[in-house]
């Protein structure tokens, strides 16, 4: 399906409908049980007639039972019919919508690093639960239903034509005004439910963003701003509500208002209810009448839960499109053993305009090297590490791996050559073992132990009552700072990758820990190739070599030493850091 076509209904109800092949059979049991209890339900009119025009009429009471019989058996069959269509549907239903949260999840976890800082991540979390719950309404509740409502309102009205055939034409002269009536209803509700369900993912990022930060903003008692700041997500909320209350209450009473003007247009038109031969007839009919207008007031509902449904499709569909990332689980041989890292006049800029976060930079660093990048901040440090991640590429020049342009790989490949320790430790709710493996059950307990030795955590691990099944807490609460990082750090080296990249790795950890993390370093040094981003200069101070960059440009590079007899900008730097200023 086209982009452009995501918002034309059908070419939207064609596309998702594609996911029900696999579980086609389930839902023909379900459809014939739903085709039964409709046939059930029809004919049971019809035996009313006949008991009232046959049986009573004539006092027969042989009459009487027999009808009545057959009137309890298609009661029966309905409850037989029913309890086989609800529960093929709903398994129906759950399966479909396993399989495409699946999907929907797979798409967004596999997408590339620069997506995500595009949206928030409360509107992908909507994708995942709201959205995907929309389609399950929609395959199990909606499209069956119309389906349902339309099949039983051609059943009526071949009954009715069979019972009386210009009562059967005023009827259905209603079903192309309804026709009308629905069409114009849907130029007004989809606008309606798509401003919903953009208020519905402003409003799960807004409330994800301000619990995250919960305890910074209690510390600075900023409630009442925050609640100013969400109740203006909220108000939007309620406007997207009410307008789609407003256009739902206009359309629901004109279906109520047909069933009305079709009996008083029927019974000041016709001599029908004169006749008392005719009794079991307009018994009948008017039976008929109210089951008419049950399925278009059943219509009336769902038509609207169905624009819900595809204003929720529509945010899927693009993510459902995307093409499969082919994830590389090896490294290509030419890039084993790393030899070599180079930056050959790299240039980036971030909106791709004159505006460079990096400006001509070029560097060389060779195999089991120790290099530190420093200077101040907003001098492109991080920068530098995303591109040689491959999560942006460079707007000019170009990265090498062991003289191989890294462009040509997925960023997946260099995922698997490359380590990486952020400046805040990120962990998971679960034990420090999950932490470590990031719930990899492929890596053996010897595994674990050895990097946590290597990050000087293992004696601490060892004397928790739980050892390494320790729970660490919501976002690891029940930890230190200065564990957490520790901790992060054994997860990066459990993978065993050849180049090893640290993002200000000590920047927000007490001088205990950042001479662990600095012993663990040289533990590891040669064994790796190191690129560290320091803000604290004595954690790069036995780097092979330290460069130091402003605005994107290398201004020296050298030695600890080397740099401290130059006297320039990073002397300046180690000198203030020295002071304490």
């Amino acid at each position: 399906m086209n982009k452009h076509n995501v918002r034309n209904d059908w070419a939207l109800f064609s596309y998702i409908t594609a996911y029900i092949k696999p579980y086609l059979g389930i839902l023909l049991i379900a459809t014939i049980a739903l085709a039964g209890n409709l046939i059930l339900l029809l004919f049971r009119p019809y035996l009313t007639k006949q008991v009232i025009d046959l049986g009573f009429a004539t006092n027969d009471i042989h009459v009487i039972e027999y009808y009545a019989v057959l009137y309890g058996l298609t009661i029966i069959g309905s409850v037989c019919f029913i309890f086989v269509e609800n529960y093929f549907l709903k398994s129906f239903g759950q399966k479909i919508i396993y399989n495409i949260r699946h999907i929907v999840f797979q798409k967004i976890l596999h997408k590339p690093h620069d997506e995500f800082y595009k949206l928030p991540i409360g509107n992908w979390v909507t994708r995942i639960t709201n959205d995907v719950e929309s389609l399950r309404t929609l395959y199990t509740d909606v499209l069956l239903n119309l389906a349902s409502s339309g099949l039983m309102i051609i059943g009526i009205l071949a009954f009715m034509y069979a019972i009386n055939v210009p009562l059967a034409i005023i009827m259905t002269i209603l079903v192309p005004i309804m026709g009308g009536i629905i069409w114009v209803y849907q130029k007004f509700s989809r606008k309606a439910f798509r401003q919903v369900r953009r208020s519905v993912a402003a409003s799960n990022s807004s409330i994800k963003e301000l619990l995250n930060y919960i305890v910074i903003v209690k510390s600075y008692g900023g409630e009442k701003a925050i609640e100013g700041r969400y109740e203006t997500v909220n108000k939007g909320f309620l406007e997207a509500g009410l307008f789609e209350v407003t256009t739902f209450s206009i359309f629901r009473p004109l279906v109520d208002g047909l069933f009305f003007v079709a009996l008083i247009v029927i019974f000041t038109t016709t001599n029908l209810i004169d006749s008392v031969a005719d009794a079991g007839t307009v018994f009948a009919f008017i039976q008929y009448m109210d089951r008419f207008f049950q399925p278009l007031k059943e219509i009336a509902d769902k038509y609207n839960s169905l624009q819900s449904s595809l204003a929720g499709a529509e945010r899927l569909v693009p993510l459902l499109e995307e093409k499969e990332r082919n994830m590389v689980d090896e490294v290509p041989k030419e890039l084993i053993p790393v030899e070599s890292i180079e930056f050959d006049h790299v240039w980036f800029s971030y909106e791709n305009n004159d505006t460079y976060a990096l400006q001509d930079f070029t560097l060389h660093i060779k195999s089991g090297d120790f290099t530190g990048i420093v200077g101040p901040s907003g001098s492109g440090k991080s920068t530098l590490l995303s591109l040689l991640m491959g999560i942006y590429k460079p707007t000019k020049g170009a990265i090498y791996i062991n003289g191989i342009d890294i462009a040509k790989y997925d960023s997946s490949v260099l995922r698997h050559l490359m380590g990486y320790v952020f400046q805040q430790a990120y962990l998971f709710k679960g034990s420090i073992k999950d932490n470590l493996t990031l719930f990899d059950t492929s890596i053996s307990h010897d595994e674990m132990v050895k990097a946590a030795k290597q990050v000087n955590l293992d004696t601490m691990i060892e004397q928790l009552p739980e050892g390494y099944n320790t729970p660490v807490g919501y976002l690891g609460s029940l930890l230190s700072d200065g564990q957490k990082q520790l901790l992060a750090f054994g997860r990066t080296l459990i993978r065993n990758t050849p180049i090893l990249l640290l993002d200000e790795a000590t920047a927000n950890v007490d001088s205990h820990t950042e001479k662990q993390i600095q012993a663990s370093i040289e533990n590891i040094r040669g064994s790796k190739t190191i690129v560290s981003i320091a803000h604290r200069l004595s954690t790069v101070q036995e780097a092979n070599e330290i460069v130091y960059i402003e605005y994107g440009k290398i201004i020296e590079k050298g030695s600890f030493k080397e740099l401290i007899e130059l006297k320039r900008a990073f002397y300046n730097l180690w000198i203030r850091q020295k002071s304490g200023s």
